[in-house]
């Protein structure tokens, strides 16, 4: 009997989709702290029949096109820098090193899916959304000599004749990763006007599979490489301190014109005054996301989910003044969606009742609940602490109630999915 209403619910949560969704806590603020300062690279205008000599400028062309991306794998060739067999030590690109376990080993397969599906797949989720002005000439690459970037192999003629023929080039290696932690992704150079032109990419082999999911996260940290980060934000002056938001003494939103369009747009709130960004995670996560508490699904919520490339994230790019968004092809997200101001100036739950039950639950039941995705089932994230939690995350009349410390939802009750419940594997 228990079997058959699993079967009957998961039936239910399912009918949107079938996407299997594993959680990835994005560390991009861990590793911007360790980039070190950013270069300049130089672009080389090709010779034409008009000009003689190559002059070192940017050159691109005068239309948008869609992104182009190419990427070299000078570290997934080589076996000293990644794990081949178990108790091997190895590079982590970040500085360290880390012992080799049997799932950080760097499989054909693996390799494969992270050169023929991850990446490609991931770059088309850009490339279908976001236009530049393309590069025509060659990009002459710096010499990193320290930092994150030094850490990557860079074919010595990358420096002095230089790379053609895209607008982003990644190089990409496959050292093992902590806490599981599927992709990482940064920029090391940018272009004189500030766009990002040279970053890099490390996949923890122990985290790779040939999923959705997967596809996601890359396109996660391919958008932390091309822009969606804190640091360039600030650079084009897009930030602003809002005081006093649902209890806290500041939060940090990205103000710029088109994304307070969407912002407003997408939550129905007239009154928004830009798109909240995450203040929980340390150093690994805080910043350089969406608010998840506002904005769970989105595809640069600093725990991926179902990861929703919506316009929320398509206007910050947009704004950054590097990227025109192909406007028609972002996708919906049902998380805030036409919930109104509320949602965003008051808390999620008051005296332990919410406005919005499709986002936030109010009890742990034992009952099987749909996921907010609706693409798996799930239950009410509720504790009991020690101790009273902070008056901002105060929502029931007992103080020491509230959701998950992990899940970067201000404490707010929500629906975890079981790891056996998805839509394609539900048991």
């Amino acid at each position: 009997m228990r079997h058959t209403l699993l079967f009957q619910v998961l039936l239910l949560c399912c009918v949107s989709g079938s996407v299997a969704v594993a959680e990835h806590h994005c560390i991009s603020e861990e590793i911007e702290n360790k980039v070190g300062p950013r270069t300049t690279a130089v672009v080389l205008e090709l010779p034409t029949r008009e000009s003689g000599m190559m002059r070192a400028l940017t050159a691109s062309a005068p239309e948008w096109a869609p992104i182009r991306f190419q990427v070299f794998t000078e570290d997934l060739n080589d076996p000293s820098k990644h794990c081949t067999a178990e108790k091997q030590f190895r590079p982590d690109f970040i500085g360290g090193t880390l012992e080799c376990n049997k799932r950080d080993i760097l499989t054909k397969e693996k390799r494969s899916i992270i050169l023929n599906s991850l990446l490609p797949r991931a770059f088309g989720m850009h490339t279908d959304r976001l236009l530049v002005k393309p590069l025509t000439g060659r990009v002459i690459v710096p010499r990193y000599s320290s930092g994150i970037c030094a850490q990557f192999k860079i074919p010595s003629s990358h420096h002095t004749e230089g790379v053609s023929g895209a607008d982003m080039y990644l190089y990409v290696s496959a050292g093992p990763t902590q806490y599981s932690t599927l992709a990482w992704a940064t920029t090391c150079s940018q272009l004189t006007d500030g766009r990002p032109v040279v970053g890099v990419v490390n996949y923890g082999p122990s985290s790779v599979t040939n999923s959705e999911h997967s596809v996601r996260v890359s396109a996660h940290e391919v958008a932390h490489a091309i822009g969606f980060s804190v640091w360039l934000l600030k650079e084009r002056n897009m930030l602003k301190e809002v005081l006093d938001v649902r209890g806290k003494a500041k939060v940090l939103q990205v103000s710029s014109p088109k994304t307070v369009e969407k912002t407003r747009e997408h939550f129905n709130c007239v009154n928004a005054t830009g798109m909240e960004l995450e203040d929980e995670g340390g150093e690994g996560t805080a910043s350089s996301h969406w608010e998840r508490r506002n904005a769970k699904d989105e595809l640069m919520a600093g725990i991926s989910g179902i990861g929703y490339y919506t316009s929320l994230t398509m206007a910050a790019l947009e704004d950054t003044g590097f990227y025109k968004a192909n406007w028609g092809m972002e996708e919906p997200m049902s998380w805030g969606k036409n919930s109104g101001c509320a949602l965003l100036t008051e808390k999620c739950l008051i005296n332990g009742v919410t406005q919005y039950p499709e986002m936030f639950c109010t009890a742990e039941t034992g009952l099987f609940l749909c996921t907010s995705d609706r693409l798996a089932l799930g239950y009410c994230t509720i504790y009991l602490y020690t101790a009273e939690l902070p008056s901002q995350y105060q929502y029931f009349s007992n103080l020491k109630l509230g959701g998950s410390a992990y899940a970067f939802m201000d404490f707010c009750p929500h629906v975890q999915p079981y790891s056996n419940t998805w839509c394609s594997n539900g048991e």
